[in-house]
């Protein structure tokens, strides 16, 4: 079985306590200095990560030597690290890899599997194999009660719900999980050296469950670039990530000591529906609400339009750009990609400003009665401003002068484009 991932989610790292964060550094710059070794084409330099009692799957030291070789020539970069096991003196790792253009999880693709079992020696890791003398193949079949649940091997989400059997394993330690929504996640480390059947019966969360609370994004938000920030709370929670599922691909989302999580995240679909899970230490596991984003490829366009309800008068619109540019009737193109259009000079407007794609920031707005003023017919202006066909209504507002006069000005304030 090969399955690749084109977009491979890293969920967690499994460690006995917090004080081994050293051994996770190390262990991680063992398989970094690997391809760093091949990156220079130094197949010697690769194989002083490895035990010279190297054994996987039939495959001895000497053998792994000239695997490497007919490796060299492609491109490669490590994307993440989904899981580090850490048993006594022995590891288990599982990793994401670009290779030559296709994205692989190791070891659920096949690839790579050479590079899954660390020992260490003398406070050193090496690369030491699953010591099989022969290559095994073993399955674990996963079902649970409500079927329908994601399936999770060494924290990588795979393409696949309950029932499902999960074939081609060597012996070896896993860490496997399943989740379905509504109901509390279920992880759990098993050693596989022989065919295997596991049912779970899902719990509905229960008190104290997290409350998860997203502030940005909302609902119908739609974006203009390939990210968008997302931000927010979890109460009842004192871990340190939750999981936001997007279109099924699932990725970490960093907590803060206080329950807040505020980050950028990458989309690649044009709908875009996501959700926050997070389960805290009683094994509850809260959601968020789902939300939807919508991302357009086509760069957002900015229209704020002046109108005013009396004949031969003349109101003028002002502009200023996050960047203190000052666009007016003087200066039609003062503002980078911008223009203002005077339709009318004599009454009524409208008085057009244009700008695609937007400057993002605080832009300013005013509107100024230049000439035409009458006490008997007053004026009244409205402004409009219309970002990606949303518009804000601003007025109707009573001018009481012309001119250099102080009731000649309109200034409506500002506005953010984020």
């Amino acid at each position: 079985m090969a399955v690749v991932f084109l977009l491979s989610a890293c969920i967690f790292e499994y460690t006995e306590n917090e004080d081994n964060e050293e051994e996770l550094n190390k262990i991680k710059n063992v398989i970094l200095q690997i391809f760093d070794e091949y990156t220079m084409f130094d197949v010697d330099g690769i194989m002083e990560y490895f035990s010279n009692d190297f054994l996987n799957d039939g495959v001895d030291y000497f053998e792994e030597r000239n695997l490497w070789y007919d490796r060299l020539g492609k491109e490669v970069e490590i994307l993440s690290f989904a899981s580090i096991q850490l048993l006594g003196d022995f590891a288990v790792v599982s990793f994401t890899i670009d290779w030559d253009g296709i994205v692989y999880s190791v070891p659920i693709d096949g690839m790579f599997t050479d590079l899954v079992y660390l020992k260490k020696f003398s406070n050193t890791w090496k690369i030491y194999g699953n010591q099989q003398q022969y290559p095994s193949e073993y399955s674990i079949a996963m079902d649970t009660y409500p079927d329908g649940a994601s399936i999770y091997l060494n924290g990588l989400k795979l393409d696949y719900t309950t029932p499902y059997t999960i074939q081609d394993l060597s012996a070896g330690n896993y860490v496997i999980g399943v989740y379905l929504k509504g109901f509390n996640e279920i992880w759990e480390e098993l050693y596989v050296n022989r065919d295997t059947t596991i049912i779970y019966y899902l719990e509905e969360p229960t008190y104290p469950t997290p409350e998860i609370f997203i502030d940005s994004p909302q609902n119908g938000d739609v974006i203009y670039e390939d990210q968008f920030f997302l931000s927010g709370y979890i109460n009842e929670f004192l871990g340190d990530y939750a999981i936001l599922n997007i279109n099924g691909n699932e990725q970490t989302v960093s907590v803060d000591e206080f329950g807040d999580f505020h980050e950028y995240i990458t989309v690649y679909d044009v709908v875009n529906e996501l959700f926050l899970r997070a389960t805290n230490s009683f094994g509850n596991t809260g959601i968020s609400e789902d939300l939807t984003v919508y991302w357009s490829a086509e760069d957002p366009t900015l229209q704020i339009e002046l109108t005013w309800n009396t004949d031969n008068t003349d109101v003028d619109l002002h502009v200023w750009d996050p960047f203190g540019n000052y666009c007016f009737y003087g200066d039609v193109y003062g503002i980078p990609d911008g223009q203002l259009q005077i339709m009318d000079d004599d009454g009524y407007g409208p008085e057009i400003f244009l700008q695609q794609p937007v400057s993002s920031g605080t832009w300013h707005v005013k509107a100024h009665f230049y000439e035409g003023y009458s006490e008997i017919n007053p004026t009244t202006a409205m402004i409009e401003i219309i970002l990606s066909n949303t518009s804000y209504f601003y007025g109707p507002y009573e001018f009481t002068g012309d001119g250099d006069d102080e009731g000649a000005w309109w200034d409506i304030g500002e506005f953010v484009v984020e």
